[in-house]
């Protein structure tokens, strides 16, 4: 049995290899945890445990040192992928981008500790290399935080329209590629000598700042990918805006119009009156009651935002010959943005009245169920549909409109994973079928 102040020695090595690192990677991710922030940090604390048996293991107790730290590297790995709930190319960028700077770290920490306690460098897990290894993490982890906080969490908030992350992961794997041949490569030394060497120390200081600057240059552009679909967002709702106050003052035109000819109905009838032509009367009033404009006001849902789209549709879809059903239940003080509610709603009623004007059969119709309460947001819009889908080889859905994805697919999509919901586009048997559920 080992000496207690060894056990200690290795256990705050241990710690210092892992739990940094666990919380840097949990921290972009912080609001998209598969257990409650209580439960998440039982599990880190149960899996910190664990990394000290393996270390201690490792250190005393086996002769296969390697084996112990690839079996810690994979409790890590599969705690993480398994804790954090977006899509594995995120966690795996992250995952990779961490553990680069990790190792870094440690083989940094080696050499200090042979230039600062050339006596202790060649045992394993001393109290000097832990206390290397606390200076490194000291100047290394704080512009790391910053970077994590500032740059690196915008950029995997939110769902970019393409599908970037699924192959993102590989910049941080191939800089790994890059310093683990530098390192070990094209040498016959053992991985300890190698780490005592200052000149590989600084290769490969060269060669995370160069990945670092890639990281930040693609953080960076997914940011303002994410703004420019943002903008165009808003010019889509700007659009529809425009197009219901065009809406809007055709109906007062109308009406005024109205106002003006009901003067002469008046004098007319007044005079048919007087003459006692009551049949006559009596058909020129009928007559009059079918020209009178519809100036009527559809209210759908207390949401009077939601309410105002689905009546400004419902005359679009009805000059289209379009059968129009809605069955909404939306309150007005619902906790979610305006905009967003309008552009959800907006897009995917329009992209409906789209299909159907395309649609070649007769019975045309689209039919839009709506409810929400004090947790999620259920919204379904169906449409008839005869023509061709078109979509791309990842199975996303192309725009009829213009070239690349559909935007409006996409943006419901954004909104459904800002509010950690879903969104489902299906089709078959002369239907499309629209479903979104938002987590309030």
């Amino acid at each position: 049995m080992p000496p207690l102040y060894r056990l200690v020695e290795v256990g705050i090595y241990s710690l210092l290899n892992f739990l940094p690192l666990m919380v840097l990677a949990l921290y972009p991710f912080r609001h998209r945890l598969r257990f409650s922030k209580t439960a998440t940090v039982g599990l880190v604390v149960a899996l910190s445990l664990v990394q000290i048996f393996l270390g201690w293991q490792a250190a005393f107790f086996s002769t296969n040192a390697g084996l112990l730290s690839a079996v810690s590297t994979l409790l890590y790995a599969a705690f993480y992928f398994f804790a954090v709930k977006v899509k594995v190319g995120k966690t795996g960028f992250t995952l990779l981008l961490l553990s680069n700077n990790a190792s870094f770290i440690v083989i940094t920490s080696k050499c200090l500790e042979g230039i600062l306690f050339p006596s202790l460098a060649y045992e394993s897990y001393r109290w000097s290399f832990s206390l290397c290894m606390l200076m490194t993490e000291a100047v290394v982890w704080g512009p790391l935080f910053i970077y994590m906080k500032k740059v690196y969490t915008p950029a995997v908030e939110r769902e970019p329209s393409g599908l970037e992350w699924r192959y993102l992961w590989l910049i941080p794997f191939t800089f790994y590629i890059i310093w683990y041949y530098t390192l070990y490569g094209n040498s016959t030394k053992s991985s300890l000598e190698l780490a005592l060497e200052p000149k590989n120390t600084i290769a490969l200081f060269f060669i995370n700042a160069g990945a670092f600057l890639v990281y930040y240059i693609v953080a960076r552009l997914v940011i303002e990918q994410q703004k420019n679909l943002r903008l165009q967002e808003n010019n889509h709702l700007l659009e529809m805006q425009n197009l219901q106050y065009d809406y809007l003052q055709d109906k007062i035109k109308e009406t005024r119009r109205y106002k003006h000819d009901v003067r002469h109905h008046i004098a007319l009838m007044q005079e048919l009156l007087k003459k006692g032509e009551y049949d006559k009367l009596s058909e020129y009033l009928n007559s009059f009651r079918d020209s009178m404009p519809d100036i009527s006001e559809r209210i759908y849902c207390k949401n009077t935002s939601v309410s105002a789209l689905l009546a400004y549709f419902a005359q679009i879809a009805e000059s289209s010959g379009i059968e129009y059903k809605v069955s909404a239940d939306i309150p007005d003080d619902i906790k979610i943005d305006i905009t967003d509610l309008s552009v959800l709603f907006g897009n995917l009623i329009e992209n409906a009245i789209h299909g159907c004007v395309s649609d070649s059969a007769k019975n045309k119709k689209i039919i839009i169920r709506a409810k929400a309460d004090s947790y999620s947001l259920c919204l379904a819009v169906d449409n008839t549909f005869t023509g061709t889908i078109l979509t791309d080889p990842e199975g996303g859905f192309l725009s009829s409109k213009r070239k690349g994805k559909g935007i409006g697919t996409e943006s419901v999509k954004n909104i459904a994973a800002k509010y950690n919901g879903v969104a489902k586009f299906e089709y078959g048997d002369g239907m499309f079928y629209a479903s979104v559920m938002l987590n309030i």
